[in-house]
């Protein structure tokens, strides 16, 4: 019992005495925080990036998925599409964020296609501002009277070249159809206009028929009745031959004026640039330019002579046609009239512009004729690039043996 109370003493008297001092062992290593605040950094860092990559993985398979609808979709349609072309249509989509299936295809397709029906809309309106007036139903008829002229007038050249009544239809109507068919296919307006209308295929068919076989036999007639006297009777090429080539003449040019007009037409009612309506001008008269290569002759779309212009007078005639279009629509802009009380009327437009085309082949008829020996002396409408060169050429060596003149006489 004794023992036993004395070990209890002892361990109450031990637990009360002081511990001893723990030193710490300095070490050369880093401390264990040090080691644990790097690693909740880059644990940081790595669930931060972590985050990031699964945002970028999450678009890009948003994209892929896209691209991949937009592979299929086009290749049930018939298109291969690359990369870059499918990537061009999801930057196209910019609604969607990126996204393309079924639903996001059909909203691009539809605000698309609605673009285009506005397109199409104002031009018919357009088209049927223009019906509404005389003026434009006065040249729907002139034009078919000058797709007639140009059927008959290149009928009649093809004959003359030698060609049988066949070949002579066949440049013909590509006289008389082949400037118009050039200026729908460029405006994207199809099917053409006689592909759509039959009777200008008609008309033109009849005119040929008539340029083979009536003119010549009426050229005949005129001539033996007088019409050739003076130049030496019916082949002696005298005043005779001359009205008949300026009959000729007069009509290709009502012909020429009155579709340079409708060619111009076309680019405004499509709402081309201004430029380019003058230009669709022009390419009515490529049916003549197609005649005179298939019947061997010069070309009429610039021939040095003047006399067959066609090119200057169809793009005067339709420059200023689309000039006082602009001039009119500038006018009656706003809700006030700037310069002419209800504008520059439609009909006054298409006198001046077929007036204008008119105007330039009578001058061109006018210094033709003078070069053959009217009293005029050899002139021409327009240049060729060898007598445009020498003519400044002759400028530059005036003005050297002028300074040359001048400093001999300082001397």
């Amino acid at each position: 019992m004794i023992s036993l109370r004395i070990l209890k003493y002892s361990n109450r008297v031990a637990n009360k005495l002081p511990s001893a001092p723990q030193f710490k062992r300095r070490s050369k290593s880093p401390p264990l925080n040090f080691f644990a605040a790097r690693w909740s950094s880059k644990v940081r860092t790595k669930s931060t990036n972590t985050n990031s990559g699964e945002l970028k993985g999450k678009i890009s398979r948003e994209t892929e998925e896209g691209l991949q609808f937009l592979s299929e979709r086009a290749n049930k349609l018939g298109f291969r599409l690359s990369l870059e072309e499918r990537n061009l249509i999801l930057e196209e989509a910019k609604g969607c964020g990126g996204r393309m299936s079924r639903k996001e295809w059909e909203a691009l397709v539809t605000r698309r296609s609605l673009e285009e029906q506005e397109v199409m809309t104002l031009s018919s309106y357009l088209a049927k501002s223009h019906d509404l007036h005389l003026g434009q139903a006065a040249l729907k008829w002139l034009s078919r009277l000058g797709v007639a002229f140009f059927a008959f007038t290149g009928s009649n050249t093809a004959g003359e070249s030698g060609m049988h009544v066949l070949g002579s239809v066949i440049v013909g109507n590509i006289t008389g159809l082949g400037g118009g068919t050039l200026n729908n296919l460029i405006t994207g307006v199809t099917p053409v206009g006689w592909v759509k209308d039959p009777k200008f295929l008609a008309i033109t068919t009849a005119a040929s028929l008539a340029g083979f076989y009536v003119w010549p036999v009426m050229e005949r007639i005129y001539k033996a009745r007088g019409g050739g006297v003076g130049g030496g009777g019916v082949g002696g090429g005298g005043s005779g031959d001359h009205h008949v080539r300026l009959l000729r003449y007069s009509m290709e040019s009502v012909a020429l004026g009155s579709l340079a007009v409708i060619g111009a037409q076309q680019g405004i009612v499509r709402g081309l640039h201004p430029g380019i309506s003058c230009v669709l001008g022009v390419t009515i008269a490529f049916g003549g330019v197609v005649r005179d290569l298939m019947c061997n002759r010069n070309l009429t779309l610039g021939a040095s002579s003047g006399c067959q212009s066609y090119g200057v007078a169809s793009l005067t005639g339709a420059s200023v046609y689309v000039g006082l279009r602009q001039l009119h629509v500038w006018n009656c802009a706003g809700n006030t009239v700037k310069l002419v009380k209800g504008g520059i009327p439609i009909g006054l437009r298409i006198a001046m512009g077929f007036g204008t085309v008119f105007a330039v082949r009578a001058y061109g008829w006018y210094v033709k004729e003078g070069g053959d020996g009217g009293g005029h002396g050899e002139r021409k409408l327009l240049l060729t690039m060898d007598e445009n060169a020498d003519a400044i050429w002759k400028m530059i060596e005036g003005g050297d043996g002028g300074s040359k003149v001048k400093k001999e006489q300082c001397e």
